[in-house]
């Protein structure tokens, strides 16, 4: 099939809203794990249906656009069906790699404390805290708000990466060798400086780029360095 032959789809989420009211939801199999069983596919088809729309995204996950109705029975369905439905809004949302399908997977149990302690959090705008799980960053951890890198029992943090548009660049490093013992603390510090003090509405590198002179940056970082001396 000629892979130009169709490039204008019929079924978008702006062309479906205009004939009622339509969710659309980002699933996938789960944080780490990237692969679909056929069984959650013919799950993800039935729920859309004729009515909705399926489509990939840039964030590791496939969007479902589904009548707001049906909303609620769908997050249900597709979560009993073992996948995992990312929440919307202005909250921290987590990425992660895929740990080389599972041969290295030293940084997991420390990925998934992550989890428990911060997806979903409401802050500003959404912040997208990636981590990837050796130094290969092969899933592009410095390219998002927050980025993890994990090597050696500790993290590099990458902070400020603009995603899109003229000028999008990569994060830069903020501090290296956060150890896997203080990284929870120092990344909970990270998100409540921005909560404290950004603007209503604005972007994390926005605000890392307005206030990276501010002082309390600096704290955060000598915080981390006089616990590894000590």
């Amino acid at each position: 099939m000629n892979a130009f032959q169709k490039n204008v789809p019929d079924q978008t989420f702006e062309t479906l809203n205009r004939h009622g009211e339509f969710t659309r939801l980002a699933v996938s199999p789960g944080i780490i794990n990237k692969h679909y069983t056929p069984a959650q596919f013919q799950k993800i088809a039935e729920i859309a249906g004729e009515k909705g729309a399926i489509k990939y995204s840039a964030s590791y996950s496939i969007l479902v656009s589904i009548p707001t109705c049906d909303a609620t029975e769908a997050v249900q369905a597709l979560q009993e069906a073992g996948l995992y439905v990312a929440p919307s809004g202005s909250i921290i949302a987590m990425k992660a790699c895929d740990f080389c399908d599972g041969e290295k997977m030293e940084a997991a149990p420390i990925t998934e404390q992550l989890y428990h302690a911060i997806e979903g959090m409401k802050v500003p705008a959404r912040v997208r805290v990636n981590i990837n799980g050796c130094a290969s960053a092969c899933y592009n951890a410095v390219y998002d708000d927050i980025g993890l890198v994990y090597q050696q029992e500790s993290f590099d943090v990458y902070l400020g990466a603009v995603l899109m548009g003229a000028k999008a660049q990569a994060g830069t490093l903020f501090a290296k060798r956060v150890d896997v013992t203080q990284i929870e603390d120092f990344l909970l510090h990270l998100i409540n400086l921005y909560k404290e003090h950004a603007r209503p509405n604005e972007p994390f590198y926005k605000f890392y780029r307005r206030t990276k002179s501010a002082e309390y940056w600096e704290l955060v970082k000598n915080s981390i360095n006089s616990r590894n001396i000590t």
